[in-house]
Formats: structure tokens, C-alpha cells, sequence
């Protein structure tokens, strides 16, 4: 099913790839996301020679709104970045499959044990996606809970 139709906002992306030298003889190579660019952005030969570009489709939803602003609140907001390797073998050439700047999303791909790779979030864009999330979101107030003590021993540790 696409869900493409729920989204609020969408922002083109370009990212690129470059084959990073480790000092590992297990991974003596490995592709990183190194720099993250404007989907219009001209690229130039020489550019091309140090990395391979991909374009991207950052999408913003409604009911991701808490991820963004955790996100947001962080010391050093950043976007995440879903990336699969052919077989995987990390020296092949890899395909970044999703971006999000959703603390909560970028969380579930790496408790699924996905390759997540980070970039710091633009500061246009984090000003940009903070507008949108301040139109939209409302944190929930936190409720007070009542200490066990207070409670009766038969109504103790029951969750509401």
C-alpha cells in the first residue's frame, strides 16, 4: 500500500556514498553516507570520482510528529538513514532505502538490527521541520502518578 498520500511535507534529498579504509582486516572497507545535498545540487566530475550520489525523498507524517520533536530536542538534531547492502557483503556498493528525522523510526530500524547511518540535520531544515512540528504537535502532558505507598495493598502494582 502507498502511504505516500499521508504525508504532511516532503523534502528532496541527495546523499552521498563513499567507501570509507578502516584498520580492520575483518572490514578493511566500508561505505558511509558522508554528505548530504540539496536533490538539485549540480554534481561535478570530480565529485563523482570520490563517491556515488543517490536522491531521496525525506517525507514528514502526522504520526510521527513525537519523533521529530524528540529529534529536534536533542543537543545535535540529525536525519537517519536506512542502508542495505547487496548480500550482505558492506563492501558492495549500497542502496539507502528510507530517511527519516523521526527519533522514534530511526529507533525501530535499529532494534531491527538495520544499517542505520546518521548525518547532522541542516539548520534550514531543522528550523523548517520545528515550524511544521510546532503547527501540529502538542506534547501530552505528563500525568502524576500516585505513589504505591498511598495505594491499598490489594490495588498495588495494577496498571491503569
Amino acid at each position: 500500500m502507498d502511504t505516500n498520500f499521508l504525508a504532511l511535507a516532503e523534502v528532496e534529498l541527495r546523499v552521498k556514498l563513499a567507501l570509507v579504509k578502516q584498520n580492520s582486516v575483518w572490514q578493511p572497507v566500508r561505505w558511509n553516507v558522508m554528505e548530504l545535498l540539496p536533490a538539485e545540487a549540480v554534481v561535478t566530475d570530480l565529485e563523482k570520482e570520490s563517491g556515488v550520489f543517490q536522491n531521496l525523498v525525506l517525507r514528514v507524517y502526522q504520526d510521527e510528529l513525537q519523533g521529530y520533536f524528540l529529534n529536534l530536542d536533542a543537543e545535535n538534531p540529525c536525519l537517519s538513514f536506512l542502508v542495505r547492502h547487496p548480500d550482505e557483503d558492506v563492501s558492495k556498493l549500497p542502496t539507502v532505502v528510507d530517511v527519516t528525522a523521526s527519533y522514534d523510526v530511526a529507533a525501530r530500524w535499529m532494534d531491527s538490527n538495520e544499517n542505520v547511518q546518521t548525518l547532522p540535520m541542516p539548520g534550514v531544515m531543522a528550523a523548517w521541520l520545528a515550524e511544521l512540528v510546532q503547527a501540529r504537535y502538542q506534547p501530552e502532558p505528563k500525568r502524576r502518578r500516585r505513589p504505591q505507598s498511598f495505594v491499598s495493598p490489594g490495588e498495588r502494582y495494577n496498571h491503569e
